[in-house]
């Protein structure tokens, strides 16, 4: 690499050129002073920040905004990453809770397998879900509790939705619904 003051002419004060030394004498000069000084121009363009940094004397103030930049991005990924983790341990958890707590005979792992196949079962599970409901204030050791408007508690609330009509045909395999939602709401107060 060639050095700095034979890349970038150096001013020295104490022998300043003149103006008539300066001035190229022909066409041919002109034109190789604009080749030598395009070809100074690429060369710093593609010069390393340090390179850059031994040819001007500049500070390389660039690479250390970028550095900066991505030390701050890096550190917003991690503490994202970190507060996203806790959310979702936190949800596990609750998840794994109410599990234990509404849902009938549940044990850790059965999930693949918890099924409920007759009629009865069903409203047996359902009934069993509104007394846990009923019970949540005794039962819980946590922060589970009724969600409270003022001074009244808020009643379990059961949403069904269903098709308003809907026919099935065995012969061709095909399903035939009527596209209206019908929505019918039930409250179940919970005893203080």
């Amino acid at each position: 690499m060639e050095e700095s003051s034979d890349t970038y002419g150096i001013y020295d004060p104490n022998n300043p050129i003149s103006w008539e030394d300066h001035q190229p004498q022909s066409m041919e000069e002109r034109v190789e002073e604009r080749v030598e000084c395009l070809r100074r121009k690429i060369k710093y363009y593609f010069m390393n920040p340090c390179e850059k940094y031994h040819a001007r004397g500049r500070k390389p103030w660039k690479l250390m905004l970028q550095i900066v930049k991505i030390a701050i991005i890096t550190i917003q990924l991690v503490s994202f990453g970190l507060s996203n983790q806790m959310v979702v341990t936190f949800k596990e958890e609750n998840l794994m809770t109410f599990k234990h707590l509404f849902l009938k005979d549940y044990a850790d792992g059965d999930m693949d397998t918890y099924a409920v196949y007759r009629q009865a079962d069903v409203y047996d599970h359902i009934e069993y879900i509104i007394l846990q409901y009923g019970l949540l204030h005794n039962n819980t050791v946590g922060n589970h509790e009724y969600e409270k408007n003022g001074t009244t508690y808020t009643p379990l609330l059961l949403c069904q939705e269903f098709y308003r009509n809907g026919s099935i045909y065995s012969g061709t395999e095909t399903v035939e619904i009527d596209a209206h939602v019908e929505t019918s709401k039930h409250f179940y107060c919970c005893n203080q």
